[in-house]
């Protein structure tokens, strides 16, 4: 009887190990800051929420504007900060600050399409972009080709080329110097060339920026939203370097 009781014990013992293995990992929570002129945020963001969250253990909670930047605590309780915003004239340094201080002390941070000509008067904000580009060539479709570090765990599993059907080429005038460039936009045989895609660094936090998805030519394609789940993996240290998800974080699978 008294082995049968300890017996009994110990499985019970075992039993809140056990259910902590089969709970699944707790998903990531991401900050999505968008709005401003140019696009249709309306159609933008809810593929966003939708499609992301399938190949990505991610919730992914949106707020409009630029209010949210006035609290210097916004990012407090996420994970991740995302960009996708146009605010090219925006002035106020301590909203633009705020937002510096968060990566810069740590927290990963996604630098989407015009992300990338906000905050244009800011040249610590184009800093932490990892690129400085100041126009694009006209809308128009082209290729998406990897660049040299075609092994990155963030591009590893996407198309040695993938087209758009419509987008804008973001001109590049400088590569930042911790910068490391993932994706090149061509067309006409590669006589326009321009880094749309690429990893870097500011202060404590790691960067991950493209400038696809004018529209929803482009952010209605798969291979776009497996680009921005994995940077989002990556930023967080949940993807594998055979670029993959680690273990609980591959999102809900295709609806």
């Amino acid at each position: 009887m008294r082995r049968l009781v300890f017996a009994s014990l110990v499985v019970l013992s075992a039993l809140p190990f056990l259910r902590a293995e089969e709970q699944p990992a707790p998903k990531l929570k991401a900050l999505l800051i968008s709005g401003g002129g140019y696009h249709d945020w309306k159609k933008i963001n809810p593929v966003m929420t939708d499609k992301l969250p399938q190949l990505a253990s991610v919730s992914i909670e949106i707020k409009m504007g630029l209010d949210t930047l006035k609290n210097p605590k916004f990012a407090d309780g996420y994970d991740v900060v995302l960009y996708n915003f146009c605010f090219a004239d925006e002035k106020d340094n301590t909203l633009i600050e705020n937002a510096l201080r968060v990566t810069r002390e740590g927290k990963p941070t996604v630098m989407i399409h015009c992300a990338m000509h906000t905050f244009m008067a800011s040249d610590e904000w184009t800093d932490a972009c990892g690129m400085r580009t100041r126009k694009h060539d006209k809308y128009r479709t082209f290729a998406i080709v990897k660049a040299d570090k075609k092994d990155h765990p963030i591009v590893k599993s996407l198309p040695e080329t993938w087209q758009t059907p419509g987008d804008e080429l973001y001109q590049t005038i400088k590569l930042g110097d911790r910068s490391t460039a993932l994706l090149r936009g061509q067309f006409d045989k590669g006589k326009s060339d321009h880094i749309v895609c690429w990893v870097s660094t500011y202060g404590k936090g790691k960067v991950f920026a493209t400038t696809l998805g004018h529209d929803l030519k482009t952010v209605n394609m798969p291979e776009y939203h497996r680009l921005l789940a994995n940077g989002i993996l990556w930023e967080c240290g949940k993807l594998g370097e055979d670029g993959k998800p680690k273990d609980g974080y591959a999102g809900t699978g295709p609806k």
